[in-house]
């Protein structure tokens, strides 16, 4: 054969090649297109790798609480995860105008199963989440490949292994409790602080904490003869005094081990509702209030959780006492889900008489608890969850982060702290809620929700000018 015509026997075979490369590739990408990576996606060559190697990036700070220096009640709550945009519609300005009504109408449950592209919006835990790229069983909120879009408004929330009922609307048989409450906490351990609480204005006070045991019993209550004149002023005042029953930590060490054991079968499950009820009934508190920080969505504690409240709902309601619970915020301070609010089953949420929204410490610095945060965390428990306003009472902190130093004492060192959040206080920036921001957060709460709670009492400053329990009053007042 001649030279020439080597060269195109060679010349067409290698066309006819890389036309049938381009038949196979084509035809590929149309029967799954998952199965390829996007080009237009910059991030998509890197998230095709993690995906098909099996890694992920681990949920930041999952988990992770911090304590007070005094408080044991705090906890930090941290954004899922936290490099996520603090809204909904920056996100959607970024990935081509996604609408409200788009976003809402067209995303899918998330699918275990299923693969997902760049782009592709599904809900999972009343939260909206979109795919950078290819995915599959890796789960939102947890995988770096899922963007967080924000609350899915009007959307349920239901916590993988936890059998829920929808939360019940009506009104109580106890009206008193869609009145608008003021519930203030108590330490056991400030036992001459009593004097600077001005019952006048708080409709609640709760003890804190009677300590629970792995074994399902109470440790013998702190201070009880503080706790017996507490209740005494209470009811002199007309409000009254609820058991809170755990707490962030004892000694240093987190309960929530605790609680876990205490509930970890039926028989100490028992024994623990009847040392919460024996202690209740010894001292004459008014209800439970129960302060398990926190049941998680993952794994039993929901069920345990769960197990104990209705329990507990059971027994107190039919000797006519409370019971109400401190909860997680339910969003975090840049606006999304806090994942483990969903532990907080529809079925405790119509057990209990009204909720202690923990909407604080959403992290430090201007994070810890700003008004836009507390209305988020309204609006996720009354409009994601549907929880009736009249069971739902915002929290506040009378304390500043960092350095979790009260508020009076504040006053003491920065006398003109009070008309701000913000001071130098121990040669740092801290953050807080004065008086203006309080009632603030007071004025939302009276026409939105249910009321208002306070963490802790004893943290205020006797200057009644100055004073956030007086911003509160003065907010409430006809």
């Amino acid at each position: 054969m001649e030279r020439s015509q080597r060269l195109i026997c060679i010349l067409f075979g290698f066309v006819l090649g890389v036309l049938l490369t381009a038949a196979i590739w084509l035809w590929v990408s149309l029967r799954d297109p998952g199965s390829l990576p996007a080009a237009a996606d910059a991030d998509s060559s890197a998230g095709f790798l993690a995906a098909d190697t099996g890694i992920q990036d681990a949920f930041p700070g999952s988990g992770e609480e911090t304590q007070g220096d005094k408080g044991d009640f705090t906890n930090v709550q941290t954004p899922l995860p936290a490099d996520r945009e603090s809204s909904a519609a920056a996100a959607d300005t970024e990935a081509g105008d996604i609408s409200q009504d788009n976003r809402d109408t067209a995303a899918n449950s998330w699918d275990r199963e299923a693969v997902y592209t760049g782009s592709d919006i599904v809900n999972y835990q009343g939260c909206l989440y979109r795919a950078k790229w290819w995915t599959q069983g890796e789960t939102p909120g947890v995988s770096d490949v899922w963007e967080n879009l924000g609350i899915l408004e009007g959307g349920t929330v239901q916590p993988e292994g936890v059998d829920n009922v929808p939360v019940n609307a009506a009104i109580p048989q106890d009206t008193q409790v869609t009145d608008f409450k003021v519930v203030g906490y108590y330490p056991s351990w400030k036992p001459d602080s009593l004097q600077s609480v001005d019952f006048g204005i708080v409709t609640h006070v709760c003890y804190a904490f009677a300590i629970p045991t792995a074994e399902g019993g109470l440790l013998a209550l702190e201070n009880p003869d503080t706790a017996r004149a507490l209740i005494r002023s209470a009811h002199d005042n007309g409000a009254k005094a609820l058991l809170s029953v755990g707490g962030w930590s004892y000694n240093d060490t987190p309960l929530e081990n605790v609680f876990m054991e205490a509930t970890a079968d039926e028989a100490r499950l028992a024994f623990f509702v009847e040392s919460i009820l024996s202690m209740c009934q010894e001292y004459g508190f008014d209800g439970v209030d129960m302060d398990w920080e926190h049941p998680r969505v993952d794994g039993s504690s929901a069920r345990q959780y769960e197990a104990l409240m209705l329990a507990l709902a059971e027994e107190l309601h039919a000797q006519g006492k409370l019971l109400t619970a401190a909860v997680l915020s339910g969003a975090t301070a840049d606006g999304n889900v806090y994942y483990d609010a969903a532990a907080h089953t529809n079925a405790v949420l119509n057990a209990v008489d009204f909720i202690n929204v923990m909407a604080y410490d959403g992290g430090d610095g201007e994070r810890h608890s700003s008004y836009s945060f507390a209305v988020d965390c309204g609006i996720y428990w009354k409009e994601t969850r549907g929880v009736p306003s009249y069971k739902i009472v915002l929290g506040v902190p009378f304390y500043a982060r960092p350095s979790w130093a009260d508020y009076g004492t504040i006053l003491v060192a920065a006398p003109d702290a009070y008309k701000g959040d913000l001071v130098t206080y121990n040669g740092m920036d801290v953050h807080y809620n004065g008086p203006d921001t309080i009632a603030q957060k007071t004025l939302y709460a009276v026409e939105n929700l249910g009321g208002i709670m306070i963490w802790e009492l004893t943290q205020d400053t006797t200057e009644a000018d100055k004073s956030l329990l007086q911003a509160i009053g003065k907010a409430i007042a006809p």
